[in-house]
Formats: structure tokens, sequence, C-alpha cells
């Protein structure tokens, strides 16, 4: 995945949080990538961290951030802190010549995340968003289903999630809309870029709900509807208020002759009912090798003519079946964030390289979810 860098690139990792640890952990497999520091405030907890880790220095305190991205040994900053810090410290990086990995979202207001950008832009410095589900092989497969226009065009992306909020307490910066940016920001852009790269148009026009629990500050349920230039219509809903054990991540995908699911925050399953045309079972055993058949009926000639969005089809049967990734979702989170990492560096080791995941994509889901207005809440 990256052995055939030109050289080996050295990363600095702002923030110590579980998922800072997941990704040095996993990077860790990657050839010619070296965790060289860490940054944090407390310095007890940076040091315990870097010691598990094995990660050779540490910087601690209220300066930390700034001292690690003053290390000239390092080539990467990595941004794992709360997202209220992001937009400061990626351009802070930038400017000092540094390469940046920027976890979600780039900002929490379209202003800053736009300031990041034009920072890439001057600097010509590298930066990449960590968009895991932009590196989800099954994505991969789902955009050439879109692109091939297999079950025809695609028109409504009808998106769920549910989400625990038992390890989310009141005070949580999560529920601090000046910290997090709110569910949409701070959750909703990974589900924003993904959908909006799969049907490959830009937003037209977004409206939106945010409302906020009975006797709290805190926005629990949300919900954006982006119309697009070619006309699809998405809709995307957030839920921070089940039990764990409850959580639930969907979407729903209708196109001219047939439906999808897609199922999982790391989405592994791809569930389908379509009518197909002449060779559309090859091309779907093409894209989707091993798909399982659940049932099919097909159509006698006088059934063949059809018109779906206003386009006439000649149809030869209809057909359920699935297709699976994978069974097992943390080897598969895993291989996207190790995708994450390669893809950057593959940009900086040839600047011809497009990242997948680049700083206009995390500007372009940090405009999305800033244009819901805030809850009426009758003040």
């Amino acid at each position: 995945m990256t052995e055939n860098l030109s050289r080996t690139y050295r990363l600095g990792m702002i923030g110590y949080g579980d998922y800072a640890t997941f990704l040095i952990q996993t990077w860790r497999s990657l050839p010619k990538v070296e965790i060289a520091a860490i940054a944090g405030r407390t310095e007890d907890a940076v040091k315990q961290s870097a010691e598990e880790l094995g990660i050779p220095k540490c910087y601690s305190g209220e300066d930390s951030a700034e001292e690690l991205i003053a290390d000239p040994d390092l080539d990467i900053v990595v941004i794992a802190t709360p997202p209220f810090t992001h937009a400061e410290m990626a351009e802070r990086a930038l400017r000092a010549g540094k390469h940046v990995l920027c976890e979600k979202p780039l900002a929490i207001t379209a202003d800053d995340a736009g300031r990041v950008c034009r920072a890439v832009k001057e600097t010509g410095n590298r930066l990449a968003m960590g968009f895991v589900l932009r590196y989800d092989p099954l994505f991969d497969r789902l955009k050439r289903l879109v692109d091939e226009r297999v079950f025809g065009e695609l028109h409504r992306i009808d998106f769920q999630n549910f989400a625990g909020d038992e390890a989310l307490p009141p005070d949580h910066w999560f529920w601090d809309v000046s910290k997090s940016g709110g569910i949409l920001v701070e959750h909703g852009v990974h589900f924003f870029d993904i959908y909006t790269w799969l049907l490959g148009s830009e937003p037209r026009r977004i409206t939106g709900h945010r409302t906020v629990r009975p006797g709290t500050a805190q926005e629990d349920r949300v919900m954006a509807t982006v119309e697009y230039e070619n006309g699809a219509l998405a809709s995307f809903y957030h839920a921070f208020d089940k039990p764990s054990r409850l959580e639930k991540t969907t979407a729903r995908l209708a196109f001219d002759r047939g439906y999808m699911e897609v199922d999982g925050w790391i989405a592994l399953t791809l569930e389908f009912d379509a009518a197909l045309e002449p060779g559309d079972r090859d091309r779907l055993g093409e894209i989707l090798p091993g798909w399982v058949q659940q049932d099919v009926k097909r159509y006698a000639e006088a059934e063949r003519p059809a018109r779906g969005g206003g386009n006439d089809y000649l149809l030869e049967e209809r057909v359920k079946g699935c297709w699976t990734l994978s069974e097992d979702k943390q080897a598969v989170y895993e291989d996207c964030a190790r995708r994450e990492l390669a893809d950057l560096l593959q940009g900086i080791d040839d600047p011809s390289h497009a990242i997948q995941a680049d700083v206009e994509a995390g500007l372009r889901s940090v405009r999305i979810a800033t244009a819901v207005p805030p809850p009426d809440t009758g003040e």
C-alpha cells in the first residue's frame, strides 16, 4: 500500500484519545511510516500514552500542539482533537510546511473551512480528510453501479443514523455546538461527503431541522435535505438518543428501476431489488462478484417495455439479491484507515496524485452541514 514511496514519512499526532490510539495502532502495519511524536495538554496522560504506544517523542501542556507543529523532524501532522480546534491547527501546520491529515470535520464553520482551503492552495502542501467511508471498498463498487447506471439513474437517497448517547454525558463537548458544531457538523459530514461523491453532483439547495431535547440544551435529533444539481433528492437524519446496543445506520437508494439498501456505519452489505435489462446481470457479476440471488421473476415479451424517471427501458427480469464485502467489520475499518493514510502519502510523494478525500471535500461537507438553521427554541 505504501511500499513504493520514495522515502519514509514521519508523523506527529495531536490528540491521544481512543480514536487517535486506534489510528496509531492501525498505521503501524504500513511500511515507510513512522509515528514519531504525540501531543496533548495533560502531561501524565500524554507520557503514559507515548510509553504504551512506543512513541519516542511527546509534547504536553497548553502549547503542545504548537510545539509538535514546529518540530522540524516531522513531515505530517495528524489532527485528532475536538472539532473547534481543527481549522486553526490545520492552517498553522500547513503554513509551517507540514502536510496534514485532519479528522472530520475540517472546521465548524464554512468560513474557517474556506480559510484552510486557501492555506492548502497558497502553501502547496497536501491535506487529506479523515473520511474513512471514501476508502470502504463497498462504496467503490456502489459508485460503479451508480456511474454505469446498472439500475438506471439514482434519484433518491434516504439516510438514517440512530446512535447511542450513553457515553455522552450532558457536559460532554459533543453537545456544545460552539465546540462540536452540532451533530450535522461533527458526525453528519461523513455522510454528506460520501453520498455527494456517490451522486457526482453539487448541492443546489439545503433545508433541514435541528431539535433540542426538552429540558436541556442538547441538539439530539437533526435532519438535512439536499437537492442536487442533477435533480436527486437526499435526506440525512441523525439521532443521538438510543441505547448503544440499538445503534443502526441504513441508507436506502432509489433508482429509475430499482432499490438498494446499504447497511451499517462501516458498510459491509448491499441488498437490492431491481428490474434488469439484457446485459445487466453480467455487469452485476463484474461489479459485485459472488452476489447471492434471493428471488427472480422473468418477464414475458408483453411485460418487457417499461418507463422510469422519464426513460424508456426494455426489461428482462426482476431480481432480488445481496452482496457482502466481509463479515469482519473491524478488519474493514482498519483497512479503510490504512488506505486513507496511504492516499495522503501518495499525494505527498507524487504531487500529481489526486487525493480522494481532499480539502475541497472537507469544505463541501461543512457547507452542507452549516446550511441547516439553528433550532427554533421559541425564545
